[in-house]
């Protein structure tokens, strides 16, 4: 493996560990979406061990992930986490809804 791609990986394990340090407690609501606050200074891959870790700190009953350039429903659901990524699987934004 190249030193570019240590120096990468490093860079994505350390921003996501910092980002995991840095969120609140919160209260628990069975099913309700609630809001994280992750941390983050490269934009991870998302992974289904991450999707998996942001939906049980959220607290919402499912996940959705939303790609560029397809359609989705709007209609608004509390126990859903939203999490856009780009063309990549890169992870740009989450939300609840």
């Amino acid at each position: 493996m190249s030193s570019l791609n240590v120096l990468k990986s490093l860079l994505l394990a350390t921003s996501v560990t910092l980002g995991f340090c840095s969120m609140p407690a919160m209260a628990e609501e069975d099913g309700k979406c609630k809001a994280v606050t992750i941390n983050f200074l490269v934009a991870p891959e998302a992974t289904p061990a991450l999707l998996e870790m942001l939906r049980r700190e959220s607290g919402a009953t499912e996940i959705r992930v939303e790609v560029p350039g397809k359609g989705y429903t709007k209609e608004y659901n509390a126990d859903r986490l939203r999490v856009m990524v780009d063309e990549n699987n890169l992870m740009q934004s989450y939300m609840c809804g």
